[in-house]
């Protein structure tokens, strides 16, 4: 980590509590402010939904924050975390889950792809297909209980993992709004000390939970280390600002809307 990268970290640590406050506040416009009664997220055993939840509650009440951990073959360990951070906040923990049904439609569709001819050498065995069916499953179960309950669902995706596209499009980056957005993972673990997220949380290795054994800086090649300082100061080697430069610009359909041929009108104009 850099000089400027340290300052950068001292700085945001300085005006934590402004930050808190500043997120809470959003989360209620975004909540309150457009009719919903309280926010639903998926809680993965993670440092950024315990975050976004730590916040949810602060912003509209433990009793109108509903946390879905939704196992698809899932660790222990994760379970274990989610359950702790739902106990240390107060807000309700709803279990699903979704390990049959993900290999039922997994099979499914390797069945389907039998009528691809062979020399197009697919894999249908490829763990990364697989791997994101489950937060496309999971998003399906946020959206089905918020429309139940007339809540928002909270994105828990951070700016780290959306520059370079390490996320599910229609799965966990979909959501109503993100208060995490626009932060680098190091500042998520400087406001998840703050507000009080378990420690089991902020020690462990950062793991999307795709599959056994997998580990977020494992998959990527890169650490969240010269990922954060790139992305806040320019700084790194020439290898690795090459790696991010690339995967910023293959994931930009992630970020962007849907693209049209051309912008149709709207006869009442701007609204």
């Amino acid at each position: 980590m850099t000089k400027r990268m340290d300052e950068h970290l001292r700085a945001f640590e300085a005006r934590i509590e402004e930050e808190v406050a500043k997120r809470v506040a959003f989360i209620r416009e975004q909540v309150l402010g457009t009719g919903g009664k309280g926010v639903v997220l998926g809680l993965s055993g993670g440092i950024d939904s315990a975050v976004t939840a730590a916040l949810s509650t602060q912003a509209v009440g433990a009793e109108n924050v509903v946390a879905l951990w939704m196992s698809a073959e899932s660790s222990s360990v994760h379970h274990h975390d989610a359950i702790s951070v739902a106990e240390t906040f107060g807000f309700r923990l709803i279990e699903v889950d979704f390990s049959a049904l993900v290999n039922q439609f997994h099979g499914v569709m390797q069945t389907a792809a039998g009528v691809i001819p062979a020399e197009e050498q697919i894999n249908v065995d490829n763990p990364l297909v697989k791997g994101n069916l489950k937060p496309r499953f999971r998003k399906n179960a946020e959206y089905w209980m918020a429309a139940l309950l007339g809540y928002r669902v909270a994105n828990t995706c951070n700016w780290s993992e959306t520059a370079i596209g390490y996320e599910t499009k229609y799965g966990d980056a979909a959501g109503d709004f993100s208060v995490l957005g626009d932060l680098v993972k190091a500042e998520i673990y400087a406001l998840a000390r703050h507000l009080g997220v378990p420690e089991a949380l902020i020690t462990k290795a950062p793991s999307a939970d795709l599959w056994e054994g997998h580990t977020d800086e494992d998959e990527l090649g890169l650490t969240y280390r010269d990922l954060d300082t790139y992305l806040v100061t320019g700084e790194g080697d020439a290898e690795t600002i090459a790696k991010i430069d690339r995967l910023y610009a293959l994931s930009a359909h992630k970020r962007n809307p849907m693209p049209l041929v051309a912008e149709p009108s709207y006869p009442g104009g701007q609204k």
